[in-house]
């Protein structure tokens, strides 16, 4: 065991001396599909891959999208994703970035020529479109398409996610997709307070890692059991 730290949603340091519980959910079911125990210091960034590849072996449905908060943002979590042919859906934290690479801005969106973040036109695998922003109608340049393009179209940017997979993502960032997938985030939330709450994962009364895991992974088979009994039920009463 050994301390842990964390921000809860007001702001405020929380400590505790322990382990941590590290989640992969589905987000239709709110099931775990994986589980890794740790003492409470380690990063939740260092465990993601591990679950990533559990994931990906238990699973014969195709993974589309990974879901996870700002402190999984790291390269490596999103190589795991590309490598299972997953998008990873992972808000950016900026604090270690003083400011975006010159020509794009935070969120990965190119800048014209006049400094105007342009326009999100779609993608096609994995390549990004935007267009002039003037064109689209979301800015009034004072040079118009002109000085940039001779087209009646405008200026169009093709981005390829490859160059960045931590920068750049399909669904683009902050766009309304993006932003739904994100929340559907919520579901490893529930699942957790599951656990804790109604279960006894947070009342642990066991020492040595190895025990605090059984405990764990007790407290999931009987949250899977208790699904499978209510998917049965609900399959009998629909049936009769």
């Amino acid at each position: 065991a050994n301390w842990g730290a964390k921000y809860d949603s007001f702001g405020n340091k929380i400590t505790w001396f322990g382990y941590k519980m590290h989640l992969s959910v589905d987000t239709a079911s709110e099931l775990p599909m994986a589980i890794k125990v740790t003492p409470a210091h380690v990063n939740d960034g260092e465990v993601a891959p591990e679950l990533i590849e559990q994931v990906a072996e238990r699973t014969k449905s195709k993974i589309e999208f990974l879901i996870m908060d700002g402190g999984y943002d790291q390269l490596k979590n999103y190589e795991s994703a590309k490598n299972i042919g997953a998008q990873a859906i992972i808000p950016l934290n900026l604090r270690n970035e003083k400011e975006p690479p010159e020509g794009i801005s935070s969120n990965g969106t190119p800048r014209c020529s006049m400094g105007y973040e342009m326009t999100y036109w779609g993608a096609d695998k994995d390549q990004l479109k935007f267009r002039c922003p003037h064109a689209t109608g979301k800015v009034d340049c004072p040079l118009g398409m002109a000085a940039c393009s001779s087209s009646n179209y405008g200026m169009v940017v093709k981005v390829d996610i490859k160059k960045d997979v931590r920068r750049y993502s399909n669904p683009h960032r902050d766009t309304k997709r993006w932003k739904e997938l994100y929340n559907e985030r919520t579901s490893v939330e529930r699942c957790n307070s599951r656990m804790k709450s109604y279960l006894t994962a947070n009342s642990l009364h066991v020492w040595g890692i190895e025990k605090v895991k059984t405990h764990i992974y007790l407290n999931a088979i009987v949250l899977l059991v208790s699904a499978l009994a209510m998917a049965k039920e609900n399959k009998g009463k629909k049936a009769a």
